[in-house]
């Protein structure tokens, strides 16, 4: 059985409307681990273990790499793992993805003088600091970064960068078409919360214009992620409304309706590549090709 502690914490990853998805997963394992640790006897099966597990999955439903996690856990489960032990194991399985990735992103990320992004992804903020390795202040690319309404990730995004030495060019969500005429980026790359077999991939409200105007203007566009995100079969993805008042709060007349979507579709058709932890692919069945044998197809059987 859940405890108190257990409900409250997933209700608060739930109003975390910031953090990436990856970041999302951690916190996420973080609470499991805790839960466990808290009543371990309570996890003595495998169905205890999917029960609390599917309840994390549903704390946002349009993140696949919640979804594959359950498979990570799972599978340590019957590898035999110590279930006190297995959040630690799935916890460094994610960190060798990331460093993986990160090799394959760096060196495209040092070779563009201009990159243009939209919302926070953590695995680009991992892999953009990594620049501050080897390269001067000087010689580090020149960052485009919108606001990303409402939750302004873009802001958070422009701080950190800022803060350690980039240069930053920030603009208002609806400036993306001048953005592109102006800054003319070497590569825009945006992150993920889904990618559907087909190569569609679902991300923050906005992702689809900025590829559109990446098409118009021949930029080419990358999603970069693990392929944590990856499904392997495709599930129904719906365009919900969140909170209101984040977008207006006051003084708003009763019969004006707001609709606050997070997550929308970027077709694949728009992307030119995606970069994981196996490199980089044209399109997405050369890297689900890869991994069919490993952990993601589980859940699907």
């Amino acid at each position: 059985m859940n405890t108190e502690w257990f409900e409250s914490a997933i209700i608060n990853l739930k109003a975390d409307n910031i953090s990436g998805s990856e970041e999302i997963v951690r916190k996420a394992i973080q609470i499991i681990k805790q839960q466990i640790s808290l009543n371990p006897e309570e996890y003595t099966s495998m169905n205890d273990l999917i029960i609390m597990l599917r309840e994390i999955i549903k704390i946002k439903k349009e993140m696949a790499a919640l979804r594959n996690v359950l498979i990570y856990f799972i599978d340590f489960f019957q590898l035999g793992v110590r279930v006190e032990d297995i959040a630690d194991r799935v916890l460094e399985k994610l960190d060798n993805q990331r460093e993986s990735l990160s090799e394959k992103l760096v060196p495209i990320l040092s070779e563009s003088k201009t990159i243009m992004t939209y919302s926070r992804s953590s695995t680009f903020v991992y892999s953009l600091f990594k620049l501050l390795d080897f390269k001067k202040r000087e010689e580090l690319p020149e960052l485009v970064i919108f606001e990303s309404r409402p939750a302004l990730e873009g802001k958070k995004l422009a701080l950190e960068a800022s803060n350690a030495g980039f240069k930053v060019n920030y603009l208002v969500d609806a400036a993306m078409g001048l953005a592109m005429k102006t800054f003319k980026p070497d590569i825009v790359i945006i992150g993920a919360d889904a990618i559907f077999p087909n190569g569609n991939v679902a991300n923050k409200i906005g992702c689809h214009s900025l590829a559109m105007f990446a098409y118009q203007y021949k930029v080419p566009m990358y999603v970069t992620s693990s392929t944590l995100k990856l499904l392997m079969k495709a599930i129904p993805f719906a365009i919900q409304s969140y909170k209101s008042t984040e977008v207006w709060s006051k003084d708003k007349p009763e019969d004006v309706k707001v609709f606050n979507p997070y997550f929308e579709l970027i077709p694949a058709n728009l992307i030119n590549g995606f970069i994981t932890e196996f490199g980089i692919s044209d399109n997405i069945p050369d890297v689900k090709l890869k991994i069919e044998k490993e952990y993601i197809h589980k859940l699907y059987e």
